[in-house]
């Protein structure tokens, strides 16, 4: 099967040299120039992705002096959204940045930054990502996600090395990861829960991703505000939604949310820990005056 193309994203600078990869002439940036720029950027970004979002220009900026291909972290898509609008405001057309995660319907990925003359090869953007297959006999123990990843993080290695992970069920998961964790936790993670597991890099055309369970549902609302349609979407109380709310365990657009009063629009993503996540596909005033119409899909 054809894998899916990358998409591209091009994005706008004011530097306008122009050569090709692999010569040995640099582009100059002036520091002052680049720092001023850099904090206006970054004082308009989600402050909870400020860090991220740094890293990711300190890339760019490289990308730009030295013709190279850099990559990022992997990222959530509320944070890939920070970094994708930061680059653009800061660099412009010259930079052209793609994301992948392993997988065409991965949450999780890397930005891969390169100058838009010579962008980075679909083989460049791909290679940066590695499925790590963890095997064992959960027949008897099943593990969840969280117990692959707490198994995986409990190696000492950080959340961003990390991208989705695929359960398979009583055969164990597929893991992606960065290369370098590839080879180290090949080693390193010996036992998910009570399961002694063996972990391999395996090709990527090996990988299968079942489809996602979803239920479409409508529910009827006197309010479009975060409790009131996140405990319709969980099918909980709403004081029992609201527990998971103070206890931080409720994002919308993967940013945590920690008031119920939270007003919600069309296209916004509630998850909650450990009970999947509710996308927001409609929401319209009902016939009925004071009421709103909201049409959901759960991710189960």
């Amino acid at each position: 099967m054809r894998a899916p193309k990358l998409a591209r994203v091009l994005l706008d600078t004011n530097i306008h040299r122009r050569t090709t990869r692999g010569l040995s002439k640099t582009t100059s940036i002036t520091p002052e120039s680049s720092s001023n720029k850099e904090d206006a950027v970054l004082s308009h970004c989600d402050p909870l992705h400020k860090e991220t979002v740094s890293r990711a220009i300190e890339r760019g900026e490289r990308a730009l002096e030295r013709w190279s291909v850099e990559t990022t972290e992997f990222m959530d898509p509320g944070a890939m959204t920070s970094v994708v609008s930061s680059v653009r405001a800061r660099f412009g057309d010259e930079v052209a940045i793609e994301q992948w995660g392993g997988f065409s319907a991965a949450e999780r990925r890397r930005a891969t930054i390169s100058r838009s003359e010579t962008p980075a090869s679909d083989e460049e953007v791909r290679a940066n990502v590695k499925v790590l297959r963890v095997s064992g006999n959960f027949m008897f123990d099943a593990a969840t996600h969280r117990d692959f990843l707490g198994a995986i993080l409990g190696t000492g290695i950080k959340r961003e090395r990390v991208g989705d992970i695929v359960v398979t069920g009583e055969r164990g998961a597929d893991v992606m990861v960065t290369p370098e964790m590839c080879e180290f936790l090949s080693t390193a993670l010996t036992s998910v829960r009570t399961v002694k597991v063996e972990a391999r890099e395996v090709d990527a055309s090996e990988l299968k991703v079942p489809e996602p369970k979803t239920e479409e549902m409508q529910t009827s609302e006197s309010s479009t505000r975060l409790d009131a349609i996140g405990s319709a979407g969980f099918r909980m109380s709403r004081s029992k939604f609201m527990a998971h709310v103070d206890s931080g365990d409720v994002k919308v657009n993967w940013k945590e949310v920690s008031k119920g009063r939270h007003d919600l629009n069309a296209g916004d993503v509630i998850s909650c820990r450990g009970k999947g996540r509710v996308e927001v596909l409609e929401i319209n005033p009902a016939r009925k005056e004071g009421r709103f119409f909201v049409r959901l899909l759960r991710f189960v």
